[in-house]
């Protein structure tokens, strides 16, 4: 389980960032004045109430749950519903520092919707420090939408489901490079198939304000094997975009504050709350990306930078053995720019070494 002093600390940012209100005593017989209720967080019209989504333990003794935080910041008038998704992966904090920034900087009397925020969907990969995956071996961001019966990242992620992306209007899930990635800013725009919630999902990538944005084609249509949090979202009709902004453990200002007015640009468009706009008028679209895979497990040594533009075949790093004889070179496999770049030695095979995107100020046919 998260260890007790942790909850208590979480507790007390949470308290003092949103402080909690007692739905129960105002909440009204049904309509608008219903509360919204995520987890233990319960919250009418006008109301901020801070608490928990509880996820049971599994069946086995070393499968315990686990306690998602979160926030409901709930509007004086009614309007959609966009849940903000920090921490899916442990080691990327630039999300859950900026949500814990972002929420006294939400006024519920001035408010025309609501904002759900998860403060962090993965607390066990975050305690633990870990990159990529829990406790488990999986990873939370492709196991959507879960499993009330699975190991511990399936409930995570069948909690999240239905207390979360069941409940919202609109979604982002908030990202960095993890721990060993080091990463420029950039957003993923999925096209499904389903004009209106693409062209919709395409306008909150562009309100965000990363000017990078990856045009990605390839991703299950079957809601029940949805994987990734975003496209969870999206098979249910319900606009939804992946943003990254820092990377490789660091909590830069620059980055934290790109994911605060990202989400206040999204609100704002929304038309939630009144919010400053940091909307790109001319991005640059990613309509081909690879994530480049090892081979083999090895001892990596980069070769390359993340934002840099790369030739097709251009050595991007080399593996070597622990006696620090080369055992391969990776490659470019088209020119592109880097997106991110593994920096440390660790790397096991089959995992990513670094992400290669091609840039176009214009969006092909079907974009």
């Amino acid at each position: 389980m998260t260890p007790s002093f942790a909850a208590v600390f979480l507790s007390s940012l949470l308290l003092a960032a949103a402080p909690a209100a007692d739905a129960h005593s105002t909440a009204a017989a049904s309509g608008a004045a219903s509360p919204l209720v995520v987890g233990t967080a319960s919250a009418g019209p006008g109301e901020v109430a801070s608490g928990w989504i509880e996820v049971p333990d599994g069946r086995a003794a070393s499968d315990p749950g686990t306690r998602i935080p979160v926030t409901v910041v709930r509007g004086s008038k009614p309007g959609p519903v966009l849940a903000l998704v920090a921490g899916t992966h442990g080691y990327e904090y630039t999300s859950i520092l900026a949500l814990q920034r972002l929420a006294p900087r939400l006024d519920p009397a001035r408010m025309s919707g609501t904002v759900i925020l998860v403060h962090m969907a993965n607390p066990p990969g975050f305690w633990g420090r870990r990159t990529y995956y829990g406790p488990d071996g999986k990873n939370l961001n492709r196991v959507y939408p879960g499993d009330p019966q699975g190991t511990q990242s399936d409930r995570i992620a069948a909690a999240l489901t239905r207390e979360v992306i069941d409940r919202a209007t609109h979604l982002v899930d908030m990202h960095c490079g993890d721990g060993n990635e080091s990463l420029r800013p950039y957003a993923y725009w999925t096209v499904s198939g389903d004009r209106s919630v693409d062209e919709a999902s395409r306008e909150m990538a562009l309100a965000y304000g990363l000017d990078h944005i990856v045009v990605v084609r390839d991703r299950p249509k079957d809601p029940a094997r949805s994987l990734y949090t975003d496209l969870t979202a999206i098979l249910r009709g319900k606009p939804s975009i992946t943003t990254e902004s820092g990377g490789a453990g660091l909590t830069d200002e620059t980055s934290v504050a790109a994911h605060e007015a990202g989400a206040l640009g999204v609100i704002g468009f929304l038309k939630i709350m009144d919010a400053p706009s940091v909307r790109v008028a001319k991005p640059l679209w990613i309509v081909r990306s690879e994530v480049v895979r090892a081979p083999a497990s090895g001892v990596w040594k980069p070769a390359v930078e993340k934002a840099q533009t790369v030739a097709a075949g251009a050595v991007l790093g080399r593996l070597t053995d622990p006696f620090g004889k080369t055992a391969q070179e990776i490659r470019a496999p088209f020119a592109g720019e880097v997106l991110y770049v593994v920096v440390t030695p660790p790397v096991s095979e089959g995992e990513p070494v670094a992400m290669v995107g091609e840039t176009s100020t214009t969006l092909p046919a079907g974009g």
